[in-house]
């Protein structure tokens, strides 16, 4: 098909001269048409256009449109038999298109045929030598025009095959590039090690699964809901944005093999190590760093097992070893033991006691501290901590979140464990709430209790779904068909923590309203804290 637009072209662009050559000899010069063989090449133009729009030419060899620009030159050669206009130059049309898409010898044949048209039909005005000359300087004109041209075709050509191979050679690399690209991509995203890389701006600019997985972010980089927080210590204070791991390695500072803790959207403690290696520059002043993240919870977790197993067993030992050393020392103080029977119990009291000395201080080394007890607790610092945590993404959702009621709510309490109740419910009313919904938490005391609500006017549970809520693995159906991601963990968690301060928990809920949970604590505890 490319093929015959390109014979369209030239002849259209033939044909457009010819018509404009026919407008002005009209204009200037009518009696030239006076002469039949001038109509007769004008015609001729006219038909082979026809014909050649009419031609399926990309069906037919391609040797077949060598017959357009030698009709072309026929019906010039016609159009020479006019005295006074000179309208030969016209050649130059066939000559080139010859010239252009065939070969030498195409171009020889096509001269040696407008000579032969130049002889039969041109004005043969003049002596011999003067038509002679007209012949010779024709032939060596357009033979000199068709050599340059099939020249410069040729180089034209072979330079567009050379950039054709070129563009093919970077294209096989720009795909064996982006190919490696993907097996390094699948490579560091099958490392347990967590990566991320961040600019000085605090723009990551790459991440893999496990840091996803690890700080609950999407495929995309988003950060979810159920996103993890670091920590100081176990059971410790939250990390201000300022002081996490990602804004300490944009900042610049060292980072080797740090612990940080982390509390992740699942509701589980990680122990992390954080090391920060400088790359290069990023571009516009910013230099990027790599960011390792290696969670050691295991290694912690089997070192803790070691240390309990070893103080059970130490401390088994310890019972049979008192036994023992107790009564050989009864055995020594009697004075009827016979022979070497003293010498031998004394032995046994030396093996027994270093036994003692040994287990007393494998149980000094494993022993742990014991848990600590309620502190006051304010629970609106609470839900304000939690919230300030979920600010990003209530702003994302262009949702709305209120704190209203008591200004200052004393409990005796875990702060953490409290912590975790008001993120995992604040995480749900934020996830089933549409964008630009309602959050709320009303704080009061009533009849003597400390009661704290989360109302959001979200998409709501059925009757049949509501008495399963703390099942655990129970989602609802509609949150599993809009693919809201969870585990169906958190309220029995939120549960088990509020029974442990001796608190309950109510949750009513309505399609297409919203839910409401409340949580109160008895008047035991308030009056303990004023205390």
């Amino acid at each position: 098909m490319v093929r015959t637009v390109s014979i369209w072209r030239w002849q259209l662009v033939f044909t457009g001269s010819i018509v404009a050559i026919v407008v002005m000899i009209t204009a200037f010069k009518p009696q030239t048409f006076a002469n039949p063989l001038v109509v007769a090449g004008v015609c001729l133009v006219i038909l082979t256009t026809l014909i050649t729009l009419a031609v399926p030419w990309h069906r037919l060899p391609r040797t077949v449109a060598t017959v357009v620009p030698l009709l072309d030159a026929l019906a010039v050669g016609f159009t020479t038999n006019a005295p006074d206009i000179r309208l030969g130059f016209l050649w130059v049309f066939p000559v080139v298109w010859l010239a252009t898409y065939f070969t030498l010898p195409w171009v020889l044949g096509g001269i040696a045929f407008i000579s032969a048209t130049l002889v039969l039909f041109a004005d043969q005005s003049g002596t011999p030598a003067d038509i002679l000359l007209r012949l010779l300087t024709l032939v060596i004109t357009l033979g000199f025009l068709g050599v340059t041209v099939r020249i410069g075709a040729q180089r034209s050509r072979a330079a567009r095959r050379l950039l054709q191979r070129r563009s093919e050679q970077v294209n096989r690399a720009a795909e064996r590039a982006e190919t490696n690209q993907r097996r390094v991509i699948q490579i560091v995203d099958a490392l347990s090690v967590a990566l991320v890389v961040v600019t000085t701006e605090g723009r990551i600019l790459q991440m893999n699964d496990a840091y996803r997985t690890l700080y609950g972010r999407d495929r995309f980089g988003a950060v979810l809901p159920s996103a993890g927080v670091e920590y100081d210590a176990r059971r410790g204070t939250a990390v201000p944005p300022s002081r996490t791991s990602l804004a300490r390695a944009a900042a610049g500072e060292k980072l080797r093999a740090e612990r940080v803790w982390l509390f992740d959207g699942a509701g589980q403690w990680r122990a992390l190590e954080v090391s920060t290696q400088s790359m290069a520059t990023a571009g516009e002043g910013e230099d990027i760093t790599l960011v390792v993240i290696d969670d050691v919870t295991p290694l912690l977790e089997a070192d803790e097992e070691r240390r309990a197993f070893t103080a059970v067993v130490s401390h088994e030992l310890r019972n049979p070893l008192t036994a023992i050393v107790g009564h050989v020392d009864l055995l020594r103080e009697r004075d009827d033991l016979p022979g070497r029977v003293p010498a031998q119990l004394e032995i046994i009291a030396n093996a027994g006691e270093r036994m003692q000395d040994l287990v007393a201080s494998i149980l000094q080394q494993s022993g742990r501290s014991p848990q600590e007890p309620f502190e006051p607790v304010e629970l609106r610092g609470v839900a304000e901590a939690s919230a300030a945590s979920y600010a990003p993404i209530i702003a994302g959702n262009r949702q709305e979140l209120t704190i209203a009621g008591a200004e200052s709510l004393f409990i005796s309490g875990d702060a953490f464990r409290l912590r975790q109740v008001l993120d995992n419910l604040l995480s749900n009313a934020v996830k089933y709430t549409a964008a630009g919904g309602h959050i709320r938490v009303d704080l009061a005391t009533v009849a003597g209790h400390a009661e704290l609500a989360i109302v959001d006017d979200g998409a709501g549970m059925t009757a049949e779904e509501l008495p399963r809520v703390f099942e655990p693995y129970f989602r609802t159906e509609s949150a599993v068909r809009a693919g809201i991601s969870g585990t169906g963990l958190g309220m029995g968690i939120v549960r088990e923590i509020v029974a442990a301060h001796e608190g309950s928990i109510d949750v009513a809920s309505e399609v297409g309203v919203g839910t409401r949970v409340t949580l109160r604590f008895p008047e035991r505890r308030l009056k303990e804290v004023e205390a």
